[in-house]
């Protein structure tokens, strides 16, 4: 079974559900504006905008509902970052440039939010989407995130200083002015302040929520980064024989005092982000 989620502002979602008006099914959920069975597809459109398709033929569907809104898909270059929500592993920003024939491509592939899929499928898809892609990868390790970090640069900070030059390095590999997506992690004029000091700054870019449902460029950039994530983390565990942990939960406080005891300070540098407060409640530095 498939998947596709559209995002739609509140007059084309108004639309849509006159469209499915003689479809429409009840289900329980408060935050469904409407739910509809059309040739076999299940329609689930939310009050955020939200809209997920499920069933074998989704693409078709999706294809009549762009057609009858009058959405129209473009190229774009999309951004996304992974790994600020762990303790260990790196911080990995990656932009990607999808052409229309690459949407179609992403579409039949079922490319989706990275954060909804498992790591299964990250590994499944991601290799697939490095060969056919333009796309430009940072990886932060542990280390150098945390001499950073210690002279005064937070989070999102680095984070826009990294979405600045892989965006930069992505629109030099395209010879075409196209949008430039980011998923928005700061306010835009906080994310420019941030990047006031830089010799080289790109300007020319829309900030939207949750922008991976907006346009698969980013939901791209999303899989992708987790696949550079998922290896650079399997690396930095082999340099303690130790698999280590996704996320910032209890079970993360309890490996990082594993580490500390058995290897040292020196080497809870190598793999955890030292400022995160699972560290920091627990290690003196």
């Amino acid at each position: 079974m498939k998947y596709h989620t559209l995002t739609l502002n509140e007059q084309r979602l108004s639309q849509l559900e006159k469209i499915y008006s003689n479809h429409l099914i009840d289900i329980q959920n408060e935050h469904l504006l409407f739910s509809a069975i059309h040739n076999g597809i299940r329609i689930f459109a939310y009050k955020t905008g939200k809209v997920v398709l499920q069933g074998d033929n989704v693409l078709s569907e999706v294809a009549q509902i762009k057609s009858i809104l009058k959405i129209e898909d473009y190229a774009a270059i999309g951004a996304d970052e992974v790994g600020t929500g762990d303790v260990f592993g790196p911080i990995v920003v990656c932009s990607v440039y999808t052409s229309l024939e690459d949407l179609a491509f992403l579409e039949e592939l079922g490319v989706k939010d990275s954060k909804n899929m498992d790591d299964r499928q990250i590994k499944a898809i991601g290799p697939k989407l490095a060969n056919r892609l333009i796309y430009s990868l940072i990886i932060l390790d542990p280390t150098r995130y945390n001499e950073i970090n210690r002279k005064g640069n937070n989070l999102n900070k680095i984070k826009a200083l990294l979405h600045n030059s892989s965006i930069i390095k992505t629109t030099a590999k395209i010879n075409k002015k196209v949008p430039v997506i980011l998923d928005q992690f700061c306010k835009p004029e906080l994310y420019f302040g941030y990047l006031k000091d830089e010799k080289f700054k790109y300007t020319q870019i829309e900030f939207h929520v949750r922008a991976e449902s907006y346009h698969l460029s980013v939901a791209a950039a999303s899989i992708l980064a987790r696949y550079a994530f998922l290896a650079k983390m399997h690396e930095l565990g082999k340099k303690i024989d130790m698999k280590l942990l996704k996320g910032a939960a209890s079970n993360v406080d309890e490996q990082i005092m594993e580490i500390y005891t058995q290897h040292g300070i020196e080497m809870l540098e190598q793999v955890a982000k030292m400022n995160y407060k699972n560290v920091t409640k627990q290690v003196s530095l």
